[in-house]
């Protein structure tokens, strides 16, 4: 585990939480991950972040409620999605996307340009 920015990541595929923990523990992100939408907003009200990446359904739950908490503690995240743009409601169309499948290098970047948006 890392002690660099913290991140959240909230998706429901077990194997891509594991990766995604891998990818940015090697680059020296402290991550924490939730599997379901109430975890993760449980997760949010006990820790802070510098920043969150959302897959879109956690679970059959979709992750717009987190979202909006997210965004009332200005905590900067964007959507991880393989489906389109039409599926994010209109409050939340200017959030970044990573669009699925997406590179271990795209996702660091993506990740490391919400932090430098959350110190700004």
């Amino acid at each position: 585990m890392g002690d660099g920015p913290h991140i959240l990541i909230a998706e429901d595929e077990e194997f891509i939480i594991m990766l995604l923990e891998d990818i940015l523990s090697d680059e020296g992100y402290r991550v924490t991950s939730a599997n379901r939408l109430d975890e993760a907003l449980n997760i949010l009200e006990t820790e802070r972040f510098d920043a969150a990446i959302l897959d879109i359904n956690l679970r059959d739950a979709p992750v717009f409620p987190l979202a909006g908490r997210l965004r009332e503690l200005d905590v900067p995240f964007a959507f991880a999605t393989g489906g389109g743009l039409d599926a994010i409601p209109a409050q939340f169309q200017d959030c970044p996307v990573l669009s699925k499948p997406y590179t271990a290098a795209t996702f660091i970047e993506g990740v490391a340009s919400l932090v430098v948006s959350a110190k700004s």
